[in-house]
């Protein structure tokens, strides 16, 4: 894949590719990184494509909550690692909405990633790489079942005055399988999809055999 469909899972910069100097992905900002592939729509191969060859958890919440469907699915990480960070997209109807101002629609990220790459950071709008004291510090905040083992999560915001002004996500962090976990839902008031009774599928050793209803790509993995 050419150096102008991948990108800086940080920043979103074009990266250079491997050459003679250097055997990794590099940003003119960050350095080497895990190399941030194109979204894509999901579909059956596909998953099952990405669930062979990844080193951290491809999760699926399952069962999805009334009316929502997976809107996508994205990776980071070059041919000879594998994916090292996993996004499941899932769009559906916001189950908090008070007024007419509250957005019908909501949007939620599943994320699982390596310390290090940066990309669920980048999508909370954090200026961190890793969430760092933020997880373990004080008391839980939610909890999730994930492939089997209850994960406990603890809340971090973005302090970025534009993040907070456009659209800041309600974000979660833990640890599960050894790699960072996060779940992103925007509007804030569509966190109460946490409320639901599902758990988290790691597809890597849950190969698919239920009809996952796929629908539009979400914009929030551009």
């Amino acid at each position: 894949m050419s150096a102008q469909k991948l990108s800086c899972p940080r920043c979103g910069h074009e990266l250079r590719a491997p050459g003679i100097w250097s055997d990794s992905w590099t940003c003119p900002e960050h350095g080497s990184v895990a190399p941030l592939h194109p979204p894509r729509v999901a579909s059956d191969a596909l998953l099952n494509d990405i669930a062979r060859r990844s080193q951290v958890p491809l999760w699926l919440p399952w069962p999805l909550p009334p009316g929502w469907v997976m809107a996508g699915v994205q990776v980071a990480g070059d041919e000879r690692t594998g994916p090292v960070a996993a996004v499941v997209a899932l769009a559906g109807p916001n189950p908090m909405v008070i007024d007419e101002d509250d957005a019908l629609a909501a949007d939620l990220l599943v994320v699982a990633e390596q310390p290090g790459v940066g990309l669920a950071a980048a999508l909370a709008g954090l200026d961190t790489v890793d969430p760092g004291q933020a997880v373990g510090a004080g008391p839980v905040h939610a909890h999730v079942n994930a492939a089997g083992h209850e994960t406990p999560l603890w809340s971090v915001r973005s302090e970025r005055p534009d993040v907070i002004e456009l659209d800041p996500a309600a974000a979660w962090v833990g640890e599960a399988n050894a790699v960072w976990l996060w779940l992103l839902a925007w509007p804030r008031t569509s966190s109460a999809v946490l409320l639901h009774k599902f758990s988290l599928l790691d597809l890597r050793a849950e190969p698919i055999s239920f009809p996952i209803p796929y629908g539009a790509l979400s914009p929030r993995l551009h």
